[in-house]
């Protein structure tokens, strides 16, 4: 066994903190570690110490260098299999490339691998069980499975992590190494062996405090973690421009940046890492090591080697925040689908009421509508449903405080009450303000007072538009409607909610600025105007838009319908799902049914515990462990 905790033999003590933890011992000789004890002292870097086996085997990668992939040895795997490889002591790490209809020959493996697919598609035979994985989806196997896999049509690009490592596979790379035995670390993977997961269910862990000068609590740096019996993968996402301090820990670490860049610190080396090369590096447990991102942000994986009990730490105290709101285990149901493109879902005496817009091809960026072909629908919470009108690009809706629906007519300009049976309408909210018509209402909510906001991101056909831009409005229970959010402020205002207090308005942008990818917070006054505006969350982006060329492109959320629970919690339907705020703007997690975007989302059934969600052509359903608010 060796210490990896860099202690009393370099002249400094050990102390532990709570994220970032001490590192290896300098008795081990290598020529970084005077540099590496200097930069410690220097930066008050803290940590941990802990006992790990001394391994054979050594990296192929060397400290100081940046590897990109296809420098990496290539393993033929088998006629149309081909792996690019790097390992630590107790980590293999492969990216595989299946060509279309290759197949990886059954085998039974000697050790546990963690299996997720970053393009195309495989079918995985797992012992007599087979198993169809698609991009974005992860596997865990344990040591002594049989396996086989096939590519789908379009070939596949795999990543595989081993641990311990394969020493077949390092025979395939000219290495020569004995089994290793591993110490039992007392761990239990992540995920049940065997089973296929959505990336969108691992939910996102913060590794680093937030950032005190912002003005609300975001962790830079947010991670998917996994782990099995012997080594953890970390599938971290950075900010654009974000820092990951100085840190140490005695864990070897691969890293490989996947997407974007990173100016990687290396005790005192800067090493430049680009994700379009899939570079690789190895960072020695004991390092002291960082990472900035550059614009774009990066995605990174990070396998360790052993399993990290600090990241375990914070994975624990993210699930529990999470299961606070949604139970281990549950997952979205979907409850009816076939439709074109669905919005404003509102819960009222004991069903779902939605719009279903039509629009020529949104998938392909082609939103022109059709009021003709676009309808307001009921369901019944066996997911039956009913045409309650046609004829009306309808958006958000919400109750009336006298059981009628209320209703944002889009192309109709206007905000109509309509009875929940028959559909009729029963009189107009508004339609006018300041004179001129109101151009595209979309989505509302009401507050103690019956009056209700309404926004207007001026999503509607007419190329001239009536208000000078995108707007949101106040329409009293008795009075005139007026601007409480005037042009300019947003690019896109689309969601919107109350907190229950009554004292707090919630509104997202969806798309480019100003707004950006937040959810803000506006004071309500007396008269119900707003005051003191401020960024309340900031909301997560997927790669695809964080890559995007144009920068006005990279706050895409798509952030749309809103709901609130009786904690103060905020739910807000985006590309990647409902992201779940609390009432701090502290990130909760995220509920990621398998059709996204999720387009809006509200509570509903018989104790208002159930988060109902609309994604274009499907309504999905998961019960909470907390009740939904909304007036009236």
């Amino acid at each position: 066994m060796r210490n990896s905790g860099y202690g009393k033999c370099c002249g400094f003590a050990a102390a532990a903190t709570v994220l970032v933890l001490l590192a290896a011992g300098c008795q081990l000789g290598e020529p970084w570690r005077e540099d590496n004890a200097r930069v410690i002292q220097e930066n008050g870097v803290q940590g941990r110490e802990r006992e790990l086996p001394d391994l054979d085997v050594r990296s192929n990668l060397d400290w100081d260098k940046v590897y990109p992939d296809e420098t990496l040895p290539k393993l033929e795997l088998a006629p149309g299999v081909a792996a690019r490889a790097a390992w630590g002591q107790g980590t293999l790490y492969e990216y595989v490339t299946l060509e279309p209809g290759a197949v990886y020959p059954d085998e039974t493996l000697s050790v546990e691998v963690i299996t997720t697919v970053r393009a195309g598609g495989v079918t995985l035979r797992v012992e007599d069980t087979d198993h169809t994985l698609a991009r974005n989806e992860v596997i865990y196997l344990a040591e002594g499975t049989r396996r086989r896999m096939e590519a789908g049509a379009e070939g596949a690009e795999l990543v595989e992590v081993f641990s311990p490592l394969r020493t077949d596979h390092l025979e395939l790379a000219g290495v020569h190494a004995d089994p290793a035995e591993m110490p039992d670390q007392g761990v239990m993977p992540s995920l049940e062996a065997g089973t296929v997961y959505n990336m969108g269910q691992i939910q996102l862990t913060p590794l680093i405090p937030p950032d005190k000068n912002l003005p609300y609590p975001r962790s830079s740096a947010n991670s998917r973690l996994i782990w099995g019996r012997n080594a953890m993968l970390s599938f971290i996402t950075l900010d654009p421009s974000a820092s990951f301090p100085l840190h140490i820990h005695p864990e070897d670490q691969l890293m490989i940046v996947l997407r974007g860049g990173v100016l990687q610190t290396m005790v005192d080396l800067k090493l430049p890492v680009d994700g379009q090369a899939r570079h690789a590096l190895f960072v020695p447990g004991g390092m002291v090591h960082a990472g900035d991102s550059g614009e774009f942000g990066a995605d990174v994986l990070d396998a360790f080697w052993p399993v990290r009990p600090d990241y375990l730490e914070a994975a624990s105290r993210q699930s529990a925040r999470f299961q606070e709101v949604i139970a281990a285990g549950s997952q979205p149901e979907r409850v009816a689908t076939g439709f074109t493109f669905l919005e404003g879902p509102t819960w009222l005496d004991g069903r779902l009421y939605f719009s279903d817009m039509y629009f020529k091809d949104p998938a392909n960026g082609d939103w022109t509508g059709d009021p003709k072909r676009s309808r307001l629908i009921r369901m019944e919470p066996t997911g039956e449903t009913k045409v309650l009108s046609k004829g009306r690009q309808t958006n958000g809706t919400i109750a009336s405080r006298r059981g009628n629906l209320i209703v944002c007519d889009m192309f109709g300009h206007r905000v109509m009450e309509v009875h929940p049976r028959s559909g009729r309408v029963v009189r107009n909210l508004l339609r006018r303000v300041d004179g001129k018509a109101v151009d595209g209402p979309n989505d509302l909510v009401m507050d103690a007072k019956g009056g209700i906001y309404v926004t207007d991101p001026q999503f509607t056909l007419e190329a001239k538009k009536s208000q000078p831009g995108a707007q949101v409005y106040y329409v009293p229970r008795r009075g005139r409607a007026r601007v409480v959010v005037p042009a300019g402020e947003f690019a896109m205002p689309n969601g919107v909610e109350i907190s229950p207090d009554g004292k707090t308005l919630y509104l997202n942008n969806t798309w480019k600025s100003p707004g950006e990818n937040f959810i803000w917070a506006y004071d309500i006054q007396e008269d119900g105007s707003l005051t003191n505006k401020r960024k309340f969350a900031m909301l997560n982006l997927t790669p695809e838009v964080m890559d995007a060329a144009e920068p006005e492109d990279r706050v895409n959320t798509q952030a749309d319908g809103m709901a609130v629970d009786m904690e103060g919690r905020i739910y807000v339907g985006t590309l990647s799902g409902v992201q779940i705020f609390d009432k701090t703007g502290l990130y909760v997690g995220t509920i990621a049914p398998p059709e996204l975007p999720v387009v809006s989302c509200t509570f509903g059934g018989e104790n208002y515990d159930e988060l109902y969600m609309v994604s274009p052509n499907s309504v999905w359903r998961i019960p909470t462990r907390v009740q939904g608010f909304r007036h009236p």
